[in-house]
């Protein structure tokens, strides 16, 4: 009989989104789910989200993490990357360990061999291994040797209770303008991929409005609000309030600054912010990346950037693709829908972690 999992203990240097919201499925499955932290409590970055943690801890080695790990009560241990050093340390604790890799560091650039090290560690040793895309998971198999090795993939999905019951007046409905959103982090690092500044003066130019929300204040922001009447900072939002507050608009961008250092990376991602927009019920705007492009494929629901049109060609286009209401739901794209799936996988590495252990003894 397989084990019925009544405590997971989530690991992560900073918690983000992504970790609580399958915290929060797990928790519906009536498993309590704990958070040890490193840096920053969960409770400071996403001010006003309802936690779904019983217990959090605040641990500042890797050492008294490992001991903490040892003497804990827990079924199984789910350790969130970047960096990949704790996951790298727990791999010999006598508790299955799963390392749910939301970012391959080794794609986005030079990573050292220290680094390096400790990326093969997590990711080839961890008793179970979650990845976001498939991209990511054909890379980790086949850059770790991971072809006998079970599996999972868990996208950044959202939770049916982030679905919104009711959507606000479209802001176009008012001003007969265009009006698009972006949400999450900006740069003025023109190396980064998230330096998209250029675009969205692009578009400011062509009068197309862009609202964007972003994680923290910075100034930044303000400066770029400055640069013209079409852009508008619109601050930080609560995760599910900002869902709903992302109805009001025509599009969502999930646009980022692509170039050949971060191409392979960029590639097999596939961010929070389009199910975010999906979930609010708006087509989006793609940068032309692998994950990308197959998704709007398959689900039209929406386009990838031609750079030989113009953003208001586009974003035109766009705007009129109708997202059904029930589009995530139907096609099981929310986390509630996978849960039962994390759920088994869980319990198979339990169960193989279980048998290894007395095998060894």
């Amino acid at each position: 009989m397989k084990p019925w999992i009544r405590r997971v203990l989530f690991i992560q240097m900073i918690p983000d989104i992504r970790t609580n919201k399958i915290a929060k499925a797990l928790r519906e499955q009536e498993i309590q789910t704990d958070l040890l932290y490193v840096s920053m409590h969960p409770a400071e970055v996403y001010r006003g989200y309802e936690l779904p943690y019983t217990n959090i801890y605040r641990i500042r080695t890797v050492k008294e993490i490992v001991d903490f790990v040892e003497r804990s009560p827990y079924d199984i241990v789910i350790s969130c990357n970047e960096p990949d050093t704790i996951s790298a340390a727990l791999v010999g604790c006598s508790k299955p360990m799963i390392h749910d890799c939301h970012d391959m560091m080794s794609l986005r650039g030079h990573i050292t061999n220290d680094q390096a090290i400790l990326e093969f560690i997590a990711n080839k040793y961890a008793t179970g291994n979650i990845y976001v895309t498939e991209r990511v998971k054909e890379i980790a198999i086949q850059k770790f040797g991971l072809d006998k090795k079970t599996v999972f993939l868990l996208d950044n999905y959202v939770l049916k209770e982030q679905l919104p019951s009711e959507a606000f007046s479209k802001l176009s409905d008012g001003d007969g303008e265009i009006h698009c959103v972006y949400q999450g982090g900006l740069t003025n690092r023109s190396d980064h991929h998230r330096f998209i500044e250029p675009m969205f003066l692009q578009m400011a130019q062509e009068h197309i409005h862009v609202h964007f929300y972003t994680p923290f204040q910075n100034d930044y922001y303000r400066s770029l609000e400055a640069q013209s009447d079409y852009l508008h900072w619109e601050g930080t939002r609560e995760p599910n309030e900002l869902i709903r507050e992302m109805t009001r608009y025509d599009a969502g961008l999930v646009l980022l600054n692509v170039t050949p250092h971060n191409r392979q990376f960029l590639d097999s991602t596939f961010p929070n912010k389009a199910w975010d927009y999906l979930a609010a019920g708006l087509p989006i705007l793609c940068s032309h990346l692998t994950a990308f492009t197959q998704f709007i494929d398959s689900y039209p629901v929406g386009a990838v950037l031609n750079d030989a049109q113009s953003f208001r060609d586009q974003l035109q286009k766009v705007a009129s693709v109708s997202i059904s209401k029930n589009f995530l739901t139907e096609h099981g794209f929310t986390m509630d829908d996978q849960i039962a799936g994390l759920r088994a996988y869980m319990e198979e590495i339990i169960v193989m972690h279980t048998s290894r252990h007395r095998t060894s003894s």
